[in-house]
């Protein structure tokens, strides 16, 4: 798998590594990014954020999870971030134009060369057993959850509980 191949080598291919999600419920009218930054190694959790959002769209939350993310990466690093948004990888590498959401690539570009940072983009298959990828899937899923429940809106940190009980859960 080329996202483990650094191993062999005994030394990270990359200061962090991101991953990314976003979801959208249409007929609820809401959806949720959420992103998990780690270090060079995938050990250690770094910094995690969820966050709820109306009228968006799934696209949309994609691409601010991924920003996001970014931001939350020390200047001039280099950064592999993980996404399930095809489309959205795309958008943001120039392999497809869109006038849509046109100004969350303008955002990531600009963050990106602000800090000065290294960013590779790549796919995973959603739900696929990635560790991480469904990590930030269940940050979703529960913020979602937790906003039909009772309103919360934003849940931002590493929160140790929530991460102990999805990893047991493996």
């Amino acid at each position: 798998m080329k996202y483990w191949d650094y191993r062999e080598s005994g030394k990270p291919q990359y200061d962090y590594y991101a991953y990314t999600d976003g979801s959208y419920l249409v007929p609820k009218n809401f959806g949720a990014s959420a992103c998990i930054v780690l270090d060079g190694q995938c050990e250690k959790v770094l910094y995690q954020w969820t966050e709820v959002s109306r009228y968006s769209t799934s696209h949309r939350q994609e691409l601010a999870a991924i920003v996001h993310a970014l931001l939350h990466v020390p200047e001039g690093s280099s950064v592999l971030v993980r996404s399930d948004s095809e489309n959205g990888i795309a958008l943001l590498t120039g392999q497809v134009r869109s006038k849509k959401d046109w100004d969350l690539v303008q955002l990531y570009r600009k963050v990106r060369q602000d800090r000065a940072l290294k960013v590779t983009l790549e796919w995973v298959r959603s739900h696929s057993g990635d560790r991480w990828n469904d990590y930030v899937d269940y940050l979703c899923v529960e913020a979602q959850d937790l906003f039909e429940a009772d309103g919360t809106r934003v849940r931002e940190g590493v929160d140790p509980q929530v991460l102990f009980t999805y990893l047991c859960k493996q």
